[in-house]
């Protein structure tokens, strides 16, 4: 069973929408928790996101308008999201065409009618998007295993030879990724990661120099 974290004020639509994500499937499954954001900003939704490891995020568009009365919508989480970790599973439903088109955020085949999705009877829409939404899932999953995996690869080469300047830098990287999937907001830039690569370095290099010129003298 996966977690997923919904976003939604109206609180019947809420309720619909819940009842049609808990479909059963043979294999998987969604267990929905319900995330409040009154009052609450970005950034702590996101902390939240994170603490609570949700496997994925399904989002009304239309927040800023609503009785919460935030300053933000749907899409301006989901961008957040996405500079974050650009791979998470993050939906998002809206009422208006016109919604997509104007939205920002870059994958818009995770942007669903809600209207279609509430008001489905057949099922066969809920269940196209409920699948997507397993599928994307798991796909975020095997990329974090794929990810894990390499760094692993790439910490035992770090032990047999000196690794190239790419090695570091894809090595630095995979670990930013994996960090950021488990801490979300709270770790430290892959800039300053590297500013501490490289003074790590200079360290090594005044460490070896003062080592020389003890053994000359």
């Amino acid at each position: 069973m996966f977690k997923v974290g919904l976003i939604e004020d109206d609180l019947m639509i809420r309720e619909l929408i819940i009842d049609k994500m808990s479909r059963k499937y043979e294999e998987d499954s969604l267990e929905i928790k319900v995330i409040e954001f009154s009052g609450i900003t970005i950034n702590q939704i996101i902390d939240y996101i994170f603490e609570e490891k949700l496997d994925a995020v399904v989002v009304d568009h239309n927040l800023n308008g609503s009785i919460a009365r935030v300053d933000y919508d749907g899409t301006d989480i989901a961008l957040a999201l996405e500079q974050m970790l650009y791979f998470y599973p993050i939906f998002i439903l809206t009422s208006y065409d016109v919604d997509a088109e104007k939205s920002d955020y870059s994958d818009v085949n995770k942007i669903y009618k809600k209207d279609k999705y509430i008001e489905d009877e057949t099922g066969e829409f809920v269940d196209n998007i409920n699948t997507k939404i397993i599928n994307q899932i798991k796909h975020y999953k095997n990329r974090l295993n794929l990810y894990e995996v390499e760094l692993l690869e790439l910490s035992r080469v770090e032990q047999a030879r000196k690794l190239s300047n790419a090695e570091k830098d894809q090595l630095l990287l995979i670990d930013h990724l994996l960090e950021t999937s488990v801490c979300g907001r709270h770790v430290t830039p892959l800039n300053l990661k590297r500013k501490d690569q490289e003074l790590e370095l200079i360290m090594k290099l005044a460490k070896s120099f003062m080592q020389n010129t003890e053994s000359d003298s």
